[in-house]
């Protein structure tokens, strides 16, 4: 007798993202390749995603508040805005924080390679325990470059978010879209309102 399987309850997890077929095999039972079948026979999509994503911010919000403030902000949504942006604020200032520290051990890294390079030898510790300087090895280089490189990738990448610099669509603020004339009209307009 062939298994059963609740098709409904998995192309409802399958539509909130939240679990590769890989995990809804797992959870559910039928192989990988059944469920792929599947979702490609009724033309499941994960449309759910963005929802639960905001569903989850808004709990998350909620359950840091106590119930004084819950009661307030049930008949306010704007408070519930403020609070919640006032909270990734703080956030994002911390993520800017650790940041600047990784970018700082990159930098630290990049100088003493280009030490290593520039004296063209380092330092190793051999069987005996001893320290001994040997000529930089070219493979060494290499690895160490790629290392660095990667890392210094990462916190770029991870900067970039953070300051919003690569945001799209809606997201995006109407100045990547201006024009190096267009931003310095507005940078002036700005500057005078202010002074």
């Amino acid at each position: 007798m062939a298994a059963r399987y609740d098709w409904e309850a998995i192309e409802g997890e399958y539509r909130t993202g939240r679990f590769s077929l890989r995990q809804l095999s797992d959870r559910h039972g039928p192989s990988v390749s059944a469920i792929k079948k599947q979702k490609d026979k009724h033309g499941w999509k994960q449309d759910l995603t963005d929802k639960v994503r905001q569903r989850t911010r808004e709990k998350i919000t909620r359950a840091t508040l106590p119930p004084e403030a819950l009661e307030v902000l049930d008949e306010n949504d704007e408070a519930i805005v403020e609070y919640a942006a006032n909270e990734n604020t703080v956030v994002v200032h911390g993520h800017r924080k650790l940041l600047t520290r990784w970018r700082s051990i990159a930098e630290r890294y990049a100088e003493r390679l280009e030490s290593q390079l520039a004296t063209g030898k380092i330092d190793v510790q051999v069987k005996s325990g001893d320290v001994v300087p040997i000529d930089v090895p070219l493979d060494y280089v290499g690895k160490a470059m790629a290392n660095g490189t990667a890392a210094l990738e990462r916190v770029v990448k991870l900067e970039r978010q953070s300051y919003g610099l690569d945001l799209e669509g809606e997201d995006a603020p109407p100045e990547l879209e201006m024009t190096d004339d267009e931003l310095d009209a507005r940078i002036r307009r700005l500057q005078e309102s202010d002074g």
